[in-house]
């Protein structure tokens, strides 16, 4: 199932009343006197008409749908006492109801644990993971580039407040209740953690890095079950996470309006229910919600319109909608020399690396031009059992991996290479001789003085900023054992813990 047929199974009523509280509120606010209204949309697109996605929409990341009508808090509850902090938000949906709560001694809240959240449902979706591991960056400040959106080096009170968020999001408890459980998905689930286990030094910088998070197998469910595409390049761009919210909401909704070819009232109230959190006066809500929707509909074609002081009016629109990605076909055979498809490559990559794997099926498709090869299934596990056979193959196959990354790097911008020839240059500096193990030390000492000859092979300095680059980007860095490149990876491994 695509990523929109899978929303449209999670969300199938069109709908939905809104209630949100904070524990240490003692009441709620009222339910609105005005009701939602359909009309016929007489003003619907064709399926399949040509339209230009706005940029915003050509690429998704995750979330689970529950976090669609019940987003992390946007505010912390002001909390001096040893009572948990606790946000409950209710939705209910036609006679059913979904109930979310967070529990915390300090609520996360702002985008970077929404970008957290997405980086991790994405991460299990992408891969297709069946296990609820999840492999991140070799280093701290890699990992909030990638999961965080952070491009700049931040000072230590940034580093305070992204701790604070990060701990905050590790130690929150969800819970998640429906009123008719009737379906996997609506399971109820009563404070889960996102995480197994000991992860505080995602936000301790006195504890090693791990290059791995282990999600609860609550979660890993919950993702595998509901997860639903969003904007990527909104959670990358927004830096307010109330903007965020909206235009998330509003995508969703867009989506299920176009397939039911339905319009939609939203009625201010509860609009100011849903969103409303830390905003005094209905009047005050109305004049940021209708700044927010003038910003949103700037960069994405929303049909959304004020039609009188208390509505506004959703036209559903295909221009509007989140680019599909179709599921690559794993049945695929990409060479035709041999009969091995994707998914038969795909089950060998859990027992042998990418390389091998691809390195011996061109072994196997160089041998089958001289003669058929009867069972090419059961010939290749024996190529990958004798590693020699096919050395050649791979050793050529790895070149020409770094021929490309190579040309990738000398593409990018000036400013990005002089960054990372600066990150090497300090890096080194900053690195004693006799810190490292004796085998590397020559390795170090020649970088530290390039105009004396003391490791023959050497590549040049815009080399060696290629292979820091590639280190940090998770890129293939594999060199054979006798190379100067790979001292030069054996370097990064212990100066780069």
């Amino acid at each position: 199932m695509d990523d929109c047929g899978r929303l449209q199974s999670i969300f199938n009523y069109p709908y939905i009343l809104y209630y949100c509280y904070y524990s240490s509120l003692n009441s709620t606010n009222k339910q609105s006197k005005y009701s939602q209204t359909y009309q016929d949309n007489t003003s619907f697109l064709n399926p399949g008409s040509g339209v230009d996605l706005s940029p915003i929409l050509e690429d998704v990341t995750y979330t689970i749908s529950p976090l669609i009508h019940v987003p992390i808090p946007l505010h912390n509850c002001s909390n001096k006492t040893t009572i948990k902090s606790r946000y409950k938000q209710s939705v209910i949906i036609g006679s059913d109801s979904l109930t979310v709560e967070y529990i915390g001694d300090v609520l996360p809240t702002g985008i970077y644990p929404r970008r957290l959240f997405s980086y991790l449902c994405k991460q299990i979706i992408r891969t297709r993971s069946k296990t609820p591991i999840i492999a991140i960056p070799r280093s701290r400040a890699q990992f909030y580039k990638e999961a965080l959106g952070i491009n700049y080096v931040p000072s230590s009170k940034d580093l305070d407040a992204i701790s604070q968020q990060l701990k905050a999001f590790i130690k929150c408890q969800l819970s998640l209740s429906y009123s008719n459980p009737n379906d996997k998905s609506r399971k109820q689930r009563d404070s889960i953690n996102f995480v197994n286990g000991d992860h505080a030094w995602l936000y301790d910088d006195n504890l090693n890095w791990q290059q791995q998070i282990i999600l609860s197998d609550d979660f890993f469910d919950l993702i595998k079950l509901t997860a639903v595409p969003i904007s990527a390049r909104a959670l990358e761009e927004f830096s307010n996470s109330l903007k965020l919210d909206i235009l998330n909401y509003l995508l969703y909704q867009n989506y299920n309006l176009f397939i039911k070819k339905i319009n939609y009232s939203f009625q201010i109230e509860l609009l100011y229910e849903l969103f409303g959190s830390g905003i005094p006066t209905l009047n005050e809500f109305r004049r940021v919600f209708n700044r927010i929707l003038t910003e949103i509909k700037e960069v994405i074609p929303l049909d959304i319109t004020a039609t009188d002081k208390y509505s506004y009016l959703l036209i559903p629109s295909e221009a509007a909608l989140l680019k599909q990605h179709k599921r690559r076909k794993t049945n695929e055979i990409k060479d035709q020399l041999i009969v091995i498809n994707e998914d038969y490559k795909d089950k060998l990559k859990q027992n042998y690396s990418e390389i091998d794997v691809e390195a011996a099926c061109i072994y196997v498709s160089k041998r089958s031009q001289s003669g058929e090869i009867r069972h090419p299934y059961a010939y290749l596990r024996d190529v990958l059992k004798n590693p020699s056979w096919y050395q050649r193959e791979r050793v050529n196959f790895i070149s020409n991996i770094h021929k490309l990354q190579y040309q990738e790097y000398q593409n990018l911008p000036e400013e990005q290479r002089k960054i990372n020839a600066r990150f090497f240059k300090d890096l080194i500096s900053k690195t004693h001789i006799y810190s490292v193990p004796v085998e590397i030390q020559p390795m170090v000492e020649q970088l530290k003085y390039p105009e004396r000859f003391i490791v023959k092979g050497i590549p040049n300095f815009d080399y060696c900023c290629y292979i820091v680059w590639a280190y940090l980007h998770r890129k293939v860095t594999e060199f054979t054992s006798i190379s100067t490149e790979k001292k030069l990876v054996n370097l990064l491994q212990v100066i780069c813990k």
